[in-house]
């Protein structure tokens, strides 16, 4: 049962693990202030400083809402690979975005159950185990089966919340890193469009309909 008790552990530690890389990639790596970056980039772009919007953008890499706008302001990009490498940034921020949210998900599923399976076995220990000497203290095999019980158990709720909790807080964080990047591609499409880009080449529907992170997106 300790052996048991040691993989519940280190599926506990696999799943902190995994919940603090999520909170790197969506709470620091892809975070950028939205508003003030949009109004000085579309303030840039609107006054003709394509230069110095291409190059607030480029300091801003590697925010997902930079990666996104990139597309349009690359001096160095042709016109007809703009708007098809806006769409390739967009899809690759959606699946960045819904990368290791299905596995927490199933990782609450997996823990709970992992919990209640090491209590089903502690407590069949008790009644059907092989005891030795421990039968000659009263009471000693069922404080211990029970100790055991209580500990799968503890594990097992510690891991489903930690995977659950942290999928609802992060899923949150995710639509809304990809409901910026829209609205400031929106925006910079908006500021470029009487020069560079005729009407019909923006993207359609740039912030509806909101993307679910937590289905998987095909690349």
């Amino acid at each position: 049962m300790i052996v048991f008790h040691v993989f519940q552990g280190l599926f506990l530690v696999a799943v902190l693990g995994l919940v603090i890389e999520r909170v790197r990639a969506l709470a620091y790596r892809s975070a950028l202030d939205a508003g003030p970056f949009r109004r000085a980039l579309v303030q840039l772009l609107r006054a003709g400083e394509h230069e110095r919007a291409a190059g607030l953008v480029r300091d801003a890499r590697p925010a997902w809402i930079a990666e996104c706008v990139w597309p349009l302001v690359d001096p160095e990009r042709s016109e007809q690979d703009r708007i098809i490498d806006l769409e390739d940034a967009l899809m690759d921020v959606q699946g960045l975005a819904a990368r290791g949210m299905r596995a927490l998900r199933i990782s609450a599923s997996i823990g709970s159950a992992l919990g209640f399976l090491g209590a089903a076995i502690s407590i069949g220990w008790i009644f059907v185990g092989d005891h030795g000497l421990m039968r000659l203290q009263a009471g000693l095999v069922e404080n211990i089966g029970l100790g055991r019980a209580v500990i799968a158990i503890a594990l097992g709720i510690s891991t489903s919340s930690l995977a659950l909790g942290s999928w609802t807080v992060l899923k949150k964080i995710a639509k809304e890193r990809i409901a910026e990047s829209r609205r400031v591609v929106a925006s910079v499409e908006e500021a470029l469009s009487p020069k560079d880009l005729s009407p019909k080449d923006g993207v359609k529907d740039p912030v509806e309909p909101s993307v679910d992170p937590d289905e998987p997106t095909a690349h």
